[in-house]
């Protein structure tokens, strides 16, 4: 199910009234990450007692909730031992440990006890990382440093970084001076500076502790989701309703070059479960849509959202479609060639697409392209690559736009820079033609989205942050079908076997998504 992640600040915010009131938070995340160590020792050597435990131990509270953790721990039989790498460290939390049985090995300087903490860190069971937290600065002293370095290559136990990794830096630098944990135990909910998939090495698995922090939602930074939320969140048809409160999905896909694009997006469409799917382009293209998709309908007539672009469908279609939707709010979903739209105007005030939900769905390339016309300068695929989430959020801030960035790791931005993230699909969908499965899903979601508006709401305009959303459910639709084809049109056809089964709440989905990354990587 869903997880929100939240800037530091705003956690460390909402910790400040319920230490006043003299909650005791830290012995609410000490006593979960005891559990979580625990759980770790006795997975991989069948108990607690007997085993080695090992701190490093900052100046902080990381370091306290670690230190009671490991006095947790040396009452249950392991062998606790804390470093010391400051002059100065949490001292309840150390005197706690030491009563417990841990000694304690003082390395403050480079040559210090070197050895003897060489010693323990490498024939350690289990390291918890307690030397810097969200407060800390960026880079380790070099003494400590060079200690990781030289312990990395004897490393054979495992390591919980508590709350946040120490010196965490999605640019990677000095990888070899840094600790990379099996699992990462944060504590009043997940921080935003986890997400980033380029921390992904250094943080392992994730468990996000609740102790009682009470945090808004409307606080978060970003939404993850995964299989969970699709199989709650996907819009069921009304035992009531009819074609058009399912929503119409006008499909501008598709051109004599590249007709396939065309059968593919409005497969997907129909395949999505629209009350009506409407094909808006090329006379030749609709002639192969009809010989497979009879319901699909050429005519002009209502439409609750459009796909436009994939397979660079003609001007003629494209103008056309702009003047049917001039004054009005009908939802657009573009990708592929439509997105030259985007680059080639300079403000969106003002155009057909202007006042409307919009979400353009690019892949790295793509984006580059759109950012180099907006920004005038050269912006490459690979610098979008190497930071996705940060330019994902500039698109967004620039076109007004819901940018779905394509990739393993699919970035979703609204315009106030929030992010849904959603899970990772499998390596089947990197194929011809999958971008415009995806495109016709989301057609379809947003369809039935805006239908449901006019029938329940009038006409409301729902907020970008839901488009946002709305647009992670339909990778994490995408993804599933991933999981049960090869190729695009594999893909697009697996979408009525799954969507049928979403519809009659049948268990297949999230049996079928059990595999390696196809939930949050967040407990």
């Amino acid at each position: 199910m869903s997880v929100f992640a939240y800037p530091s600040e705003t956690i460390r915010e909402a910790e400040v009234p319920l230490l006043e009131a003299g909650v005791p938070l830290m012995a609410r995340a000490a006593r979960a990450l005891a559990n979580s160590a625990a759980a770790m020792l006795k997975a991989d050597h069948g108990q607690v007692a007997g085993t080695r435990v090992c701190v490093l131990a900052g100046p902080g509270n990381n370091a306290g909730d670690a230190l009671f953790a490991a006095a947790t721990l040396g009452r249950r039989g392991a062998a606790v031992t804390i470093i010391t790498l400051f002059d100065r460290t949490h001292g309840e939390g150390l005197t706690a440990a030491r009563r417990a049985g841990a000694q304690v090995i003082a390395f403050t300087s480079a040559e210090a006890a070197r050895a003897d903490a060489l010693r323990e860190l490498s024939r350690a069971d289990l390291v918890l990382d307690g030397i810097l937290g969200t407060g800390g600065r960026r880079g380790l002293p070099d003494h400590i440093g060079s200690l990781i370095a030289d312990w990395a290559p004897h490393r054979t136990g495992r390591l919980i970084a508590v709350d946040i990794p120490s010196d965490l830096d999605p640019n990677h630098t000095g990888a070899e001076k840094r600790l990379h944990a099996d699992r990462t135990v944060t504590f009043g909910g997940l921080k935003t500076e986890l997400i980033d998939p380029r921390v992904d090495e250094f943080t392992g698995t994730i468990d996000v502790i609740d102790i009682g922090l009470g945090l808004d939602p409307g606080r978060a930074t970003a939404e993850l989701l995964d299989s969970d939320d699709l199989i709650t969140g996907f819009p069921r048809p009304d035992a009531t309703g009819h074609k058009y409160s399912r929503g119409v999905t006008g499909v501008l896909a598709g051109s004599e070059d590249y007709p396939g694009a065309g059968v593919l997006t409005t497969t997907s469409a129909v395949n999505t479960g629209a009350g009506m799917v409407r094909y808006l382009g090329s006379p030749l293209v609709a002639e192969y849509v009809l010989g497979l998709h009879p319901e699909v309908v050429s005519a002009s007539g209502r439409i609750d959202a459009v796909v436009l672009g994939p397979g660079d469908p003609e001007t003629e279609f494209v103008d056309n479609v702009a003047e049917a939707l001039t004054g009005n709010r009908t939802p657009v979903i573009v990708d592929a060639g439509g997105l030259d739209m985007i680059a080639r105007a300079e403000s969106m005030a003002g155009t057909w697409l202007a006042d409307r939900p919009l979400i353009i769905t690019p892949h790295a390339a793509e984006l580059a392209r759109l950012l180099s016309r907006l920004l005038g300068e050269i912006i490459t695929a690979g610098r979008i690559g190497a930071n996705p989430m940060w330019w994902a959020q500039r698109a967004a801030e620039l076109t007004g736009a819901i940018v779905l960035l394509k990739g393993h790791h699919t970035v979703i931005a609204a315009p106030d820079g929030h992010l849904v993230l959603p899970a990772p699909g499998p390596g089947s969908l990197a194929t011809a033609g999958s971008g415009d499965v995806l495109a016709g899903i989301l057609g379809t979601l947003a369809a039935i989205t805006a239908a449901h508006s006019r029938y329940d709401s009038d006409d409301r305009m729902h907020p970008p942050r839901e488009w946002a959303r709305l647009a992670g459910l339909a990778v994490l639709l995408h993804n599933e079908a991933g999981r049960r084809a090869v190729t695009a049109s594999g893909f697009a056809d697996a979408l009525a076997e799954v969507v049928g089964e979403l519809i009659h709440g049948t268990d297949a989905v999230g049996s079928a998504s059990s595999g390696p990354g196809s939930r949050s990587r967040y407990c």
